[in-house]
């Protein structure tokens, strides 16, 4: 999924597409003793390097050139550096033409009932009840988007339903994600092209969970 866009064209339909674009049916995310943990990934040739929050990597899985999966390091067989919550957190890309005007109007949806916004920070946020990809997952959760050089990236979390709700706290992993996204990129950006993806340290011993929310 990777369109050039005008800036004329309704924002909204955008937003709503990146979260079409949200499909876990292909990836198989069942723990198999391996490490599938990157540091971080290329997205949209090279123009986007996707960098996660403290605790999470990328699903080399997962990647494709507009979309990425983003979990817990121990959940995918690496180290698990620093306290983070058992959620995922998805990343998907699309092309503009110029500076896209993003607002949490954007993600209105009949699909979705809006329960927060922000509008202040360096991505729209918006926190929403509606139907997750899983079962598995809250139906509460945060959605944003942002502007990363040509590209608009989409970014949502996914909590465990059994797990503690992290409310203010998913906002803040989705900001971390643009703000260290925008600094990387700008540097890929001035760096010579490299189209591989940086492995994350793996978890000694076998103690990978047999999945994400388990």
């Amino acid at each position: 999924m990777s369109t050039g866009i005008s800036k004329g064209v309704l924002l909204g339909t955008l937003l709503l597409g990146l979260a079409a674009c949200e499909d876990f049916a292909g990836l198989n995310l069942a723990g198999t003793g391996q490490s599938f943990a990157l540091s971080g990934a290329n997205l949209a040739g090279g123009t986007v390097k996707l960098m996660p929050p403290p605790g999470f990597c990328v699903d080399r899985r997962s990647v494709r050139d507009s979309f990425a999966l983003m979990a817990r390091c121990d959940t995918l067989g690496g180290q698990q550096t620093t306290d983070a919550p058992l959620a995922i957190i998805t990343a998907t890309t699309v092309a503009v033409t110029g500076a896209a005007q993003i607002s949490t109007s954007n993600f209105d949806s009949a699909a979705e009932t809006v329960l927060q916004r922000a509008d202040d920070g360096p991505l729209a946020l918006v926190q929403v009840t509606g139907a997750p990809p899983s079962t598995d997952m809250r139906s509460t959760y945060w959605r944003g988007a942002a502007q990363v050089g040509n590209h608009v990236l989409g970014l949502a979390i996914y909590e465990d339903a059994n797990s503690t709700a992290l409310d203010r706290a998913g906002q803040g992993l989705l900001t971390q994600t643009v703000e260290r996204t925008q600094e990387q990129s700008v540097v890929a950006a001035v760096a010579p092209p490299d189209n591989s993806a940086t492995p994350a340290p793996k978890q000694s011993g076998n103690g990978v969970l047999a999945g994400l929310f388990e």
